[in-house]
């Protein structure tokens, strides 16, 4: 009996090829102007399903991901009350920022991190990555293309820790 994917596989493929066709030779992309952010992130879900999230407040995900490993965090994960600080020890972190480092954001993404979305994908394998996204990118489908394409290789990839020390799994 063959396993069934937990990904519509074909329709992921067909977006990244879409994407993909509408890149020039320096790597920039043009979609068509009826093409938004929403329209592709709606139709990766599609593809994807569980397996693709966008966080328009970046800040959120680390607290999401928490929440998902069975952390009681409340609203406010700095207050004293809650599990935010076993959460970020079980990461060897000391704050939410370095959380973010472990997972690839750069200094100059972190130095906007309040301007930042996310993407956070999981692969074939089990391992999630994130991958951040300037809100201001977010917001165009020409700029937001190259970030989605990433995520979609990354959900149709099997990567592990091993090829990337960014991975996590939850």
């Amino acid at each position: 009996m063959a396993r069934k994917e937990r990904i519509n596989r074909p329709l992921a493929e067909a977006v990244r090829a879409m994407l993909v066709l509408n890149r020039d030779e320096e790597g920039a992309y043009h979609l068509p102007p009826a093409v938004t952010s929403d329209a592709l992130i709606k139709l990766a879900q599609e593809a994807l399903g569980d397996e693709l999230s966008f966080y328009p407040e970046a800040d959120q995900l680390v607290w999401n991901v928490a929440r998902h490993q069975g952390y009681v965090i409340p609203a406010c994960p700095v207050a004293s009350r809650g599990d935010a600080k076993e959460f970020l020890s079980e990461y060897g972190v000391k704050n939410a920022e370095d959380w973010y480092r472990q997972r690839g954001f750069d200094e100059r993404t972190l130095r906007s991190f309040y301007a930042t979305s996310a993407l956070m994908a999981r692969n074939t394998s089990f391992w999630r990555k994130v991958v951040p996204v300037p809100k201001l990118s977010a917001a165009k489908a020409d700029s937001f293309a190259p970030c989605l394409v990433e995520a979609l290789d990354f959900c149709l990839g099997y990567e592990t820790a091993e090829d990337d020390g960014t991975l996590f799994r939850c």
